[in-house]
């Protein structure tokens, strides 16, 4: 087994820091012409990095730069053509005169009220040139801000925090609440994968139901769903397909050699600024619930909601598996066996298109295996009020609210892309024969949620997604050393 250099990985790879839950992310651009005092900057900024091996409930700090953000510090194009196409178009490649409409933005299903067109940044227009991200994670909310406020004036004369299409300030701030339900009112970031020879997958300080089992290793079951390889997270290391990255190391500009691979111990950063329409899916829930039970009571919308998601709102997965009472939710299931025709968890339901586990592929075994290859680890949050029925219907303008979504990955276009394209945005998904994600962005006509059963399945038309994208960019996560390296 590989021993990934932990102390060399940005903490945010193992951790959400949920003892943290307060988060802001802030996207700023370098000062032009001033790459000495950009330097200086992620030097002193390296030094204080949250590392992997670190634990602080204090503040932590993380760093990504974009593609844009790396030619600003005049990294060599040898070194700069050693990452990934994605991450050097961008999540939304401008449009030309021979692609009216990027190719990656039909993969992404970004079109409509979610094309880049009308972003409040990282589209199309003024906005679109992100050249990094700070992620500052605090305990309370008046700590955030005073952290937030150290970190513009430590960055002055060397970086300045971006604008939105309207002037504001790009910050995006993140919260974990204390029942950690998301702004559809389930509980988010339950199904995540294990990096093969972690603290966690190792059973050093992983959270289990309760205190006495806190370091118990992991079942048999866990190992063979949950773990996964370092490579599929952590570039250069090996993956779900035995490869890494090249070992060659570039060359700086000045034409000495680097001292290492600066993608050595990084990951690819994906950030989506997903805003949710809680009135529209509620209202929808409420309407489904009435044509498919004939009934809109409590108990009849949350079996509904639960069957869109796969879960229901505490978590639980909608797969009969045993489960003593009062036990964390469970995520050692599969589907194959238990739910192959989705009479529990519906085949089209967002977490059942996600992580298809073992569905997708020519047997049960080989299906999860391949799955592997394209899972992604979330560090994302909800942002904004949560949605209260009597303070809105009580006139104004309704606020907006939704999900900062970071996705960690080590190959964009194989895992982000691929569960977007060919999952999430799919109408063929699992044998359908319509219909996509029913908590996605995209849609498309005569777009229907289907919900399995006896003995006739329910098709059940989508008017609108109740989610669109308001901005997003790719980013790389480096480790601290490549900062560091970046800095000289």
């Amino acid at each position: 087994m590989e021993k990934v250099e932990w102390d060399d990985v940005q903490r945010l790879v193992l951790s959400g820091y949920p003892k943290l839950p307060f988060s802001a992310y802030v996207f700023w651009h370098f000062v032009p012409g001033e790459v000495d005092a950009a330097r200086k900057w992620l030097r002193r900024l390296s030094d204080r990095l949250t590392c992997a091996t670190a634990h602080s409930d204090q503040h932590a700090i993380n760093l990504a730069l974009t593609a844009h953000g790396l030619q600003y510090l005049r990294v060599s194009d040898g070194v700069l053509n050693s990452f990934s196409l994605e991450f050097l178009e961008g999540m939304a490649p401008k449009p030309t005169a021979e692609t009216k409409f990027p190719r990656r933005s039909n993969v992404l299903g970004d079109v409509g009220e979610s094309s880049p067109e009308v972003w409040e940044w990282g589209g199309w227009k003024e906005s679109r040139d992100i050249d990094g991200m700070l992620l500052l994670y605090a305990p309370d909310k008046t700590k955030l801000l005073s952290f937030i406020a150290a970190e513009i004036d430590a960055m002055a004369g060397a970086a300045t925090p971006a604008v939105r299409q309207n002037g504001e300030p790009l910050i995006v701030d993140g919260r974990i609440y204390d029942d950690r339900k998301e702004h559809f009112g389930f509980t988010d970031g339950i199904s995540q994968p294990l990096i093969e020879g972690s603290p966690k997958a190792n059973g050093n300080g992983r959270k289990r139901s309760s205190d006495a089992d806190h370091n118990k290793k992991l079942t048999s079951d866990e190992k063979r769903i949950l773990l996964v390889k370092p490579g599929e997270f952590v570039l250069g290391y090996k993956n779900e397909r035995r490869t890494s990255i090249s070992d060659v190391y570039p060359e700086r500009n000045d034409g000495s050699a680097e001292p290492q691979d600066i993608r050595r111990n990084g990951t690819y950063l994906v950030f989506r600024q997903l805003e949710q329409d809680v009135p529209a899916f509620n209202e929808f829930v409420a309407k489904t619930a009435e044509r498919v039970y004939g009934r809109a009571d409590e108990p009849a919308q949350e079996k509904i909601a639960s069957q869109l998601v796969g879960r229901t709102r505490q978590g639980d997965p909608l797969v009969p598996i045993e489960r003593p009472p009062g036990a964390a939710p469970r995520n050692d299931f599969l589907y194959y066996f238990e739910d192959r025709f989705g009479m529990a968890c519906p085949i089209g339901a967002h977490i059942r298109r996600a992580n298809p586990r073992d569905t997708v592929g020519p047997d049960a075994d080989t299906a999860l295996r391949l799955s592997k290859m394209h899972r992604i680890i979330r560090r994302g949050r909800p942002y904004g009020e949560r949605f209260d029925t009597a303070k809105e219907n009580a006139g104004g303008k309704q606020a907006t609210r939704g999900i900062s979504f970071i996705a960690l990955n080590a190959d964009i276009a194989g895992q982000f892309e691929m569960i977007q394209h060919s999952w999430l945005n799919n109408t063929h998904f699992g044998g359908l024969y319509s219909g996509t994600d029913p908590l996605g962005h995209f849609s498309c006509a005569g777009d229907v949620a289907t919900i399995q059963d006896r003995p006739t399945n329910h098709h059940i038309d989508r008017p609108r997604p109740f989610v669109r994208v308001r901005g997003g960019a790719y980013f790389f996560l480096p480790g601290i050393e490549a900062v560091r390296a970046l800095a000289r």
